[in-house]
C-alpha cells in the first residue's frame, strides 16, 4: 500500500513540475543572447568590487555594434533578394526583344541537317598540345571524331568546321547532336574547354527552372547567352 502511494505521489509530482526544455545549442550568439550574458554578469559579479562604468559603457557599445551589424545584414540581405527579383522582372520583360538575333551561347547541343557544314565553337583556359572534338547522336552514339590542328590550340576562343559526316564519310541524319572537346597540356593534362554554339534566337520560354531562349530547337537558359548580334 505505502508503495502504491509512493509511486502516485511521485507521478503526481512529475505532473506538476515544470517540464524543461532543451536547447539546441548554436555557435553563433544573437542580440538577445549577448544581452542575457550582460545581465548575468551584472548579477554575478562582487558588489564590493563592482565593474567599472568604463567596463560597462565599452560592453553597451559592444552591444549596440552587435544590434547595428545585424540590421546591416538583415537590409542586405533583403536588397540582394529584391535586387534579384527586379532583374528576374526585367529579363522577362525584355526577352522577346531577343528574338530574331544572332546569340552565341555554351551549349555543347546544336542542329545538323546533314548536309550543310556547321560552325562549331569553343573556348580553351590554357593552351593545348592537343586536343579532338568529339561528335555525338541526340542518342548518344559517336558519330565522329576529329583531331584538332595545332593552329587552334591556343588559348582562347576559336571554331571549326564539321562538314557534317560521319567517321565513314556518309551524310549523317538532320538532327540535334551533340560536341565535346577533349584537349591536354604537354604534361598529357586535362585543358578545361567551354563549348559554344551559334544561331539565331526563335523564341522564348517560361518554364519551372527560369527563363529560357530557343535556337531552333536548342533550349537553353537565358544565363548561358555569351554574345549577341543583330546579324548572322
Amino acid at each position: 500500500m505505502a508503495q502504491a502511494l509512493s509511486s502516485v505521489t511521485q507521478q503526481l509530482f512529475d505532473e506538476l513540475a515544470p517540464q524543461r526544455t532543451v536547447k539546441e545549442p548554436t555557435k553563433q550568439l544573437g542580440k538577445e543572447d549577448f544581452l542575457k550574458l550582460l545581465t548575468l554578469q551584472l548579477r554575478s559579479q562582487n558588489p564590493l568590487d563592482p565593474a567599472s562604468n568604463q567596463e560597462m559603457a565599452a560592453q553597451l557599445a559592444q552591444f549596440s555594434a552587435l544590434e547595428q551589424m545585424q540590421n546591416i545584414s538583415s537590409t542586405l540581405e533583403q536588397l540582394l533578394q529584391s535586387n534579384a527579383s527586379l532583374a528576374l522582372s526585367i529579363a522577362q520583360y525584355s526577352a522577346p526583344s531577343l528574338i530574331g538575333k544572332m546569340a552565341t551561347v555554351s551549349s555543347s547541343q546544336f542542329q545538323a541537317d546533314g548536309t550543310t557544314p556547321v560552325t562549331l565553337g569553343y573556348q580553351l583556359d590554357a593552351p593545348a598540345s592537343r586536343a579532338t572534338v568529339e561528335i555525338r547522336s541526340s542518342s548518344g552514339a559517336l558519330v565522329r571524331t576529329m583531331e584538332l590542328p595545332a593552329s587552334v590550340l591556343s588559348k582562347g576562343t576559336h571554331t571549326i568546321e564539321w562538314d557534317g559526316r560521319d567517321d565513314r564519310g556518309n551524310p549523317v541524319p538532320a538532327g540535334t547532336y551533340s560536341y565535346t572537346i577533349r584537349a591536354t597540356d604537354t604534361d598529357g593534362k586535362p585543358v578545361s574547354a567551354e563549348t559554344q554554339v551559334r544561331g539565331r534566337i526563335t523564341g522564348v520560354r517560361y518554364t519551372s527552372n527560369g527563363l529560357m531562349v530557343l535556337l531552333g530547337a536548342i533550349e537553353v537558359p537565358i544565363g548561358s547567352i555569351l554574345e549577341l548580334g543583330s546579324e548572322g
